[in-house]
């Protein structure tokens, strides 16, 4: 981790263009991020990474925090703040397993898979969520937790990967999963 960190330290931010951050919006993200977890009953009493971030991080609110996004202008707003921010692709991230108590995202990046279907009268295009894609989020954040995984996401929460490992799900308002990582090393492998 002190690695991946000194390697952040040493990014050419210089390079990354500077975003406006609308403080009011960022506040009222934060309180999103607080309301979702207060729903959930979850207890974040030690490390976690704050998975595709944006520039309103959990480690606003709690002490122990890495915020992880593929957007290096996100993470330079949160470096900025001193907070431990890493650019990386959330499906491949590059930490060591059961390193993290806890990985959280709310609200993270969805992909959508474009379908054609066809009625008598028509052809249309729809489009549904990529399950494929969740179940990697999904994956990644499970390998790195040490106790459990929240993920705050409509499409997760509807049709979740690992329903096994489930410990909590909520599909009215706040809608999220919290997984337990105790079994999580029978369906990832090494």
């Amino acid at each position: 981790m002190q690695e991946l960190l000194a390697q952040m330290d040493a990014y050419d931010w210089d390079s990354v263009e500077d975003i406006p951050v609308n403080e009011e919006e960022r506040r009222t993200r934060l309180r999103y991020l607080n309301e979702v977890i207060d729903a959930s009953g979850i207890e974040l009493n030690g490390s976690i990474l704050d998975l595709a971030c944006g520039v309103a991080s959990l480690a606003y609110l709690y002490p122990d925090v890495v915020a992880v996004d593929d957007d290096p202008q996100k993470i330079k707003v949160l470096r900025k703040d001193r907070i431990k921010g890493v650019v990386t692709d959330i499906e491949r991230l590059p930490f060591e397993g059961k390193g993290f108590d806890y990985v959280v995202s709310i609200s993270p990046p969805q992909r959508r898979i474009k379908i054609l279907q066809r009625d008598e009268r028509d052809s249309y295009v729809r489009f549904h969520p990529d399950q494929y894609y969740n179940r990697r989020i999904v994956d990644a954040a499970l390998r790195i937790a040490r106790k459990k995984v929240l993920i705050a996401s409509l499409p997760i929460a509807l049709e979740p990967p690992h329903e096994h490992m489930i410990e909590q799900r909520s599909t009215d308002g706040y809608h999220y999963v919290i997984y337990g990582v105790n079994n999580s090393n029978k369906i990832l492998g090494p």
